[in-house]
């Protein structure tokens, strides 16, 4: 009898298991389960290490989990008795030992193992100290290093054995002090039959009381040892379903995983039926440990940190840092139900090209419609118009990425730095769901890097000196994103001890960037802007992360070369604020064409402010630069084809584009032959040996087939000042 009930229970796992591989293939780990005879128990199966396929998701999981991880120590380092952040940590460690294993990594296995006992002691109550939170996070890095080894299909292991030895004296070193526990989630289920609804939901509810019906909250726990809890999740929804309508349920039946399931299942139904009855429909299904029906309390209310709820949500879910008045920094997790697929960039970046050319041939449409004057093609036209600009602009939101992918990687540097210096920092991150371009984004990670060090460097001040200018010991440092119109604003602004101009000229003075006399002119914010000259520094001594006068010098060009601007506003004792401003994209942008002598040239309209026309008459020398007096302002002047080194046309007329230099406060008038149009172009980079021309930001077509450079005009001036 038992060995029929075996193989029975054998197939019909078997067969559960292979429906649910097609329709949750998405959810399903890295392992394969292969049942040898009915009557033995499975075993696991390692994959192939040739599949590029499993060796890819393993990669982006992993990647996933190794952030997670990073975040999470980074909370608990400032809240060591956040049992939520544990829960995190351990559940991340274990994935990664798991799917390690599956691979066949076994190095990455054995230290991730090793951390997982590490989180385990933590969860039965063990502190962790500042050295243990530091070195975990060297066990992080470790990590990441073989990851990048098997992303780029190095062989051989990394010997760990010197982490793992660490790790394991640290852990018999840790305070035994018990932490404070959460609350036991049945507990806190069944004080009130609690449970956060949405409007919907409550519509529900009001709907079934109407009838006559009861709402219940029904709490349960598998047993400990229980295999199978999602399968078996799923058959007690069917159970409660004979006799009750499930409203919902934590975590939700379309995402019932194991080791979510291992905090307990929660259900809120409505019935006509009372408690026990839907209580005996639960206990039908074998393994289950502990199980509770009660009555549901409309008007209890739910802690915005959600005790148990937080723990069920899957690792994808964004993960966000807040501090609160109190001080205390607490895990809240952003939900958002919205399905993701995962497209590689560079089918992107194809689909964008497309885009690109359609959105070229639509404007020789329109110019051919223009000289036709039929109504029903001036009409499909019209239409295509429209299907093309909606096109593009979903493609350019799918290119869309929050901001928070570079942001999120600063905590952990701050920390570092900070501690590396003896400072106390804070870092607060804001805007972190403001969208840029995944090509702009790609490139601003390195001017923020720099201008975070020197807010550590030369802004924050170490506490014994910010304890004498009556300030908090804890210096803060505010990162922060905003939209405003086609730009993204991202400012970096600490309460440090500000830039002072005297040092910026007396620096100058000793370095040789200029004379006495010269310096002496300058204004305040004439002297700051010194700082972004190559090799010009106030440190006073060389160190790993200042001193060589290259960091803001390389944030000024990288942020030129998007079409960017920054610009630094500054108070002796006060703080620094540095204002970076790009544009939200870089691939389908608007530009004005503009003619000088036979050759036509793009320039993005963001460079920019207006356009005049004026006459040769009304051009002024101004000692050896022209000028002209644009309402009752100055404005220098230069000639396009004296940039470009082409001939004179001898124009009456000239059209006069204001363009801004740097930042909006610099402006300069670019005189060229005529303005032809405005219009949305496509922004081919050069490559080879063109790829190096200053000046030329790349290359468009037109919608007759001509090829027209891209003109940055900011750094065509610049370089020829220098020549």
């Amino acid at each position: 009898m038992l060995v029929c009930f075996a193989i029975f229970y054998g197939y019909m796992v078997c067969l559960i298991l292979r429906v649910y591989s097609k329709t949750h293939s998405n959810k399903l780990p890295l392992l394969a389960v292969e049942y040898l005879r009915p009557a033995q128990s499975y075993k696991v199966k390692v994959l192939s290490l040739d599949s590029d396929q499993y060796r890819q998701l393993f990669i982006e999981e992993a990647k996933e989990h190794i952030d997670a991880l990073t975040k999470s120590m980074l909370i608990l380092e400032k809240d060591p008795e956040n049992q939520e952040v544990v829960n995190m940590l351990f559940r991340s460690a274990h994935t990664l030992k798991g799917s390690s294993g599956m691979m066949g990594f076994k190095d990455f296995q054995a230290l991730t193992h090793t951390m997982e006992d590490t989180f385990d002691d933590m969860r039965k109550g063990s502190l962790p100290s500042r050295n243990l939170i530091s070195l975990l996070l060297e066990c992080v890095d470790a990590l990441s290093q073989r990851l990048g080894n098997i992303q780029n299909h190095l062989e051989g292991e990394i010997d760990f054995e010197q982490l793992k030895s660490k790790l394991q004296s640290l852990r018999s070193q840790i305070s035994s002090v018990p932490l404070k526990k959460e609350k036991d989630p049945q507990q806190h289920f069944q004080k009130k039959g609690s449970f956060e609804i949405n409007l919907s939901d409550k519509q529900i509810v009001k709907q079934a009381k109407e009838k006559g019906e009861q709402c219940f909250t029904v709490d349960l726990r598998f047993a400990q040892d229980c295999g199978f809890k999602s399968i078996r999740a799923s058959m007690i929804l069917d159970k409660i379903a004979d006799v009750a309508k499930v409203i919902k349920s934590v975590p939700s039946s379309s995402d019932l995983d194991e080791e979510k399931l291992n905090q307990g299942f929660k259900v809120l139904v409505t019935s006509k039926f009372d408690e026990k009855t839907i209580e005996n429909c639960v206990k039908q299904v074998l393994e289950v440990e502990q199980v509770s029906v009660v009555l549901f309390n409309e008007e209890v209310s739910v802690s915005p940190v959600k005790d148990v709820s937080a723990l069920f949500l899957p690792l994808e879910k964004n993960y966000t840092v807040t501090i609160d008045k109190t001080g205390v920094t607490k895990v809240i997790i952003d939900v958002q139900t919205n399905q993701t697929v995962r497209v590689k960039l560079d089918q992107l970046d194809k689909l964008m090209n497309l885009v690109g050319e359609l959105v070229i041939n639509k404007v020789a449409l329109l110019q051919v419609t223009a000289d036709n004057h039929g109504d029903s093609l001036k009409r499909v036209t019209e239409n295509i118009d429209r299907l093309t600009a909606d096109l593009q602009d979903l493609v350019m939101q799918v290119r869309m990425v929050p901001v928070s992918q570079v942001f999120d990687r600063f905590p952990r540097l701050v920390r570092d730095l900070s501690q590396k210096k003896g400072k106390k920092i804070d870092l607060l991150l804001e805007g972190k769901e403001i969208e840029v371009d995944r090509t702009v984004l790609d490139e601003i990670g390195e001017p923020l890097i720099h201008l975070l060090r020197n807010s550590i460097d030369h802004g924050i001040e170490s506490p014994d000196e910010r304890t004498k200018s009556a300030k908090d010991e804890t210096g803060k440092i505010t990162l922060s994103a905003q939209r405003n119109g086609n730009h993204i604003i991202i400012d970096v602004s600490d309460d440090g001890t500000g830039i002072d101009p005297e040092k910026i000229k007396t620096a100058a003075i000793k370095k040789r960037f200029g004379s006495q006399a010269e310096l002496e002119k300058m204004n305040k914010e004439q002297l700051i802007n010194l700082i972004f000259l190559p090799g010009f520094s106030t440190a006073k001594e060389v160190t790993e992360t200042s001193g060589r006068g290259v960091g803001m010098d390389i944030v000024k060009t990288k942020i030129s070369s998007l079409g960017g601007t920054v610009h630094i506003e500054s108070q002796v004792g006060l703080g620094t604020k540095t204002s970076i401003k790009l544009p939200i994209t870089l691939a389908i942008i608007q530009a004005i064409l503009v003619k000088d002598t036979t050759e036509t040239f793009a320039i993005p309209t963001r460079q920019v402010s207006e356009i005049v026309r004026v006459k040769k008459n009304d051009v002024k020398a101004l000692g050896k630069t022209d000028a002209i007096i644009v309402r009752d302002h100055v404005i220098p002047m230069v000639h396009l084809h004296q940039l470009l080194n082409l001939p004179d046309s001898n124009e009456d007329e000239l059209e006069l584009l204001i363009i801004y230099l740097g930042d909006e406060n610099t402006k300069m008038g670019l005189v060229v032959d005529s303005v032809l149009r405005q219009q949305d172009i496509l922004v081919k980079s050069l490559n080879g040996v063109l790829s190096g021309i200053k000046g030329i930001s790349g290359a468009t077509i037109l919608s007759d087939g001509q090829v027209v450079l891209v003109l940055d005009i900011g750094r065509i001036v610049k370089t020829s000042r220098k020549a």
